[in-house]
């Protein structure tokens, strides 16, 4: 299966399970029964990319912890944002479900800006061609987008490559060159339009340059995720839960120095945000979304 084939599968697969999850995100559910659900619905020759991340109202960057007893209450706001991968090659989508009618008007702008922003996209397009469209969804809107996220080019065993995709229009020459894979993602808010790190972190990854480490259980630790998952994102649920280890190898694992850390990112306390996002594989002659 050559890459375009696999960014395909890995978009269709993840098509699917977002199809069948949405039924279950509803008032009540638990945060970790629908991340194992989700989990269980990926079929063999596909994997996780990262963790899945279940992210209420101002909150981006939350997956359920070992035990986690979060639910959906009724008037979140509610973000499903989860990667797939077929031989590295990833499929990274999100969605948004409100539970506050106040915020459906919110969640729809959402969805519609970046359906706009990735009509009609073509080979050798200036990727800040999305950045022009989404401003021009912004203008007069009452919401703001946030903009110190934003969307990254995808290559097989790496999430985040070299070139973004900024949500407003900068100057950049860069283009969309056949053989290429997007993630674009947008998050829309009715606070400041700044998202700040918070000093909690619940995903991690091995971070590139590795420290020697002493304890031999720790080292096959090392070893078993950088075979499973290289330097895809991966959370404590998955070393405990998928891997076998204990609190305590994991405990051991941070303190080795050898992970890198993505805190929890929040805006405004009692703000929300909406987040949609597809990926897009450019083609010879066209720009493809896989997710859709």
């Amino acid at each position: 299966m050559n890459a375009k084939e696999s960014y395909l599968k890995a978009g269709k697969i993840h098509q699917e399970v977002s199809e069948k999850i949405k039924p279950l995100i509803k008032v009540g559910a638990s945060y970790l029964d629908l991340a194992r659900k989700i989990e269980s619905m990926i079929p063999s020759g596909a994997s996780l990319a990262f963790p899945v991340n279940i992210q209420p109202n101002n909150e981006v960057h939350y997956t359920p912890i070992p035990n986690d007893t979060r639910v959906i209450q009724q008037g979140d706001l509610i973000k499903i944002d989860f990667g797939v991968h077929v031989n590295g090659y990833i499929s990274d989508s999100a969605f948004t479900i409100s539970f506050n009618p106040e915020f459906d008007e919110m969640v729809e702008f959402t969805e519609k800006a970046l359906k706009n922003a990735l009509s009609n996209l073509k080979p050798g397009m200036k990727i800040s061609e999305i950045g022009k469209r989404l401003d021009e969804s912004m203008k007069g809107s009452k919401y703001k987008i946030i903009k110190n996220l934003m969307g990254h080019q995808l290559n097989q065993w790496e999430l985040h490559s070299s070139k973004s995709v900024m949500v407003y229009e900068t100057s950049s020459e860069n283009i969309f060159e056949p053989g290429e894979a997007y993630a674009v993602e947008i998050f829309v808010t009715n606070g400041v339009g700044h998202i700040k790190s918070s000093s909690n972190a619940i995903i991690f990854a091995l971070s590139k340059k590795q420290s020697p480490v002493r304890d031999l259980k720790i080292r096959n630790l090392c070893k078993q995720i950088q075979e499973k998952r290289r330097h895809f994102p991966f959370s404590e649920r998955y070393i405990i839960e998928h891997l076998g280890y204990s609190k305590i190898d994991f405990f051991n694992l941070k303190r080795s120095d050898n992970l890198v850390e993505y805190p929890i990112l929040l805006e405004l306390p009692n703000s929300k945000i909406a987040q949609f996002e597809d990926v897009i594989y450019v083609d010879e002659k066209e720009v493809i979304i896989t997710t859709k």
